[in-house]
């Protein structure tokens, strides 16, 4: 049987969901965290030893380093199974706490809580920073003629005709250079003006991805904006109708509300559920895990001698007291969650029926095993003090119908409707 239940059902059931585990995942990281300190400070003390004994380093100190290897490996195995064994705890605990879990949190959920208000990620796109202009193009520098100094050593005619012509050489150089100069410099206001075009032209190309960009964006953001309209709206119907009492408004809600209730991993119920307003009744099947969906493992034990971690299955009549008490508290921690919640009073009164489906190995057909019924109202049901009661006793008081043994599928008589018992 699969839960029911809208999209507000299902955001409220993930979400709970996400905070047991993690609630869990704390408590054992904490865990870990203390044994691996537990682990450094015994680590440490080996360690303190073990260069003691490596100092004499005869025969008798190396056989003690070796037995206390040994213990210290056997003291972490140990510990290793503590902890599996704290973690069984917990989850048997868990199981067995299924009414009391539920006590002490109040399962009203109120809807404007889930009113979703619209977060628009920032733009990204790779093009929203302007092209930083280039570094304009200068023109050189003009060069400067240097007359070539006059050897020294060198005088008369022939000295000064020599160093005329020295000075006739590099002028010449000089001139040839200057050409070039002025070509180059007469040619730097076109390579200005081809820069900057170059640049305008990659900026406007920036602009138009840019654009691109931002429109894609626009229709992501109303797109978003719609969605969360969507969702907005029909909350608004949804409380609309809840306050006035619509079939389909107070399903919806009760899909909300056990969508909200967190079970241990493995032994989650499936809901199945009608509202009849001319009666003010909802009527509500729950498909319980089997037996075999329990927890049956009682303790983890180490086994020094073979180095291995077994298992220690619970006694048969601990399974049987176990999923024996776990279906009546199943069935007083649905009807309390659901009344609980329904602040409007909407729901007069629950005729509720659990059972497990599987196939019969006789037949082989696919079959549901009734193992209580009940109806109660609201005004009878808030007479309760389920903190004091026994449950088994409480489902009697209310004339509900219990298996006689539910761990060994013994089905109750449904022939009569749940009112008829």
């Amino acid at each position: 049987m699969a839960k029911r239940g809208g999209f507000f059902a299902e955001m409220q059931r993930a979400g709970a969901q996400a905070q047991r585990n993690q609630q869990r995942a704390n408590a054992a990281a904490y865990r870990a965290q203390q044994q691996a300190q537990r682990e450094v400070e015994r680590a440490a003390k080996a360690s303190a030893r073990y260069t003691s004994q490596a100092a004499r380093a005869d025969a008798k100190s190396q056989a003690a380093a070796e037995k206390e290897a040994k213990r210290l490996y056997v003291e972490a195995r140990e510990a290793e199974v503590a902890s599996m064994n704290e973690d069984l705890l917990v989850t048997l605990a868990d199981v067995d706490g299924i009414l009391a879990a539920t006590l002490d949190v109040d399962d009203f959920v109120d809807l404007e809580l889930l009113r979703q208000v619209v977060v628009h990620p920032p733009l990204e796109s790779e093009h929203v920073a302007p092209i930083a202009k280039p570094q304009p193009i200068q023109a050189p520098a003009e060069p400067v003629f240097v007359e070539p100094d006059a050897p020294k050593g060198l005088g008369g005619l022939f000295g000064k005709k020599k160093h005329q012509e020295t000075v006739d050489a590099a002028r010449t150089k000089h001139e040839a250079t200057r050409a070039l100069w002025q070509a180059e410099a007469a040619a730097v206001p076109m390579r200005q003006l081809e820069q900057l075009s170059a640049h305008k032209q990659a900026e406007a190309e920036r602009l138009e991805r840019l654009a691109a960009d931002q429109a894609r964006y626009a229709q992501e953001c109303a797109r978003r904006d719609a969605d969360v309209s969507a969702r907005n709206a029909e909350l608004d119907s949804l409380i609309e109708g809840l306050n006035a009492g619509r079939v389909e408004a107070v399903e919806e809600y009760v899909g909300i509300v056990l969508g909200n209730t967190v079970y241990p991993v493995g032994v989650e119920p499936g809901y199945d559920y009608r509202f009849d307003p001319a009666g003010n009744e909802l009527t509500l099947t729950l498909e319980l895990p089997s037996a075999e969906q329990m927890p049956v493992v009682g303790m983890y034990k180490y086994t020094k001698a073979s180095d291995e971690i077994s298992e220690k299955t619970q006694t048969a009549k601990e399974q049987k007291d176990r999923y024996n008490a776990f279906v009546p508290n199943v069935a007083l921690r649905t009807i309390h969650e659901l009344f609980e919640a329904d602040r409007g009073g909407n729901i007069g009164s629950i005729s509720l029926t659990a059972g497990v489906t599987g196939i019969n190995p006789a037949t082989g057909q696919v079959v549901t095993t009734v193992l209580l019924a009940c109806a109660v109202s609201r005004e009878t049901f808030f007479g309760l003090d389920l903190a004091n009661v026994v449950p088994a006793e409480t489902l009697k008081h209310l004339n509900a119908v219990v298996s006689k043994n539910a761990h060994g599928l013994v089905p109750i008589d449904t022939s009569r409707g749940v009112r008829e018992h």
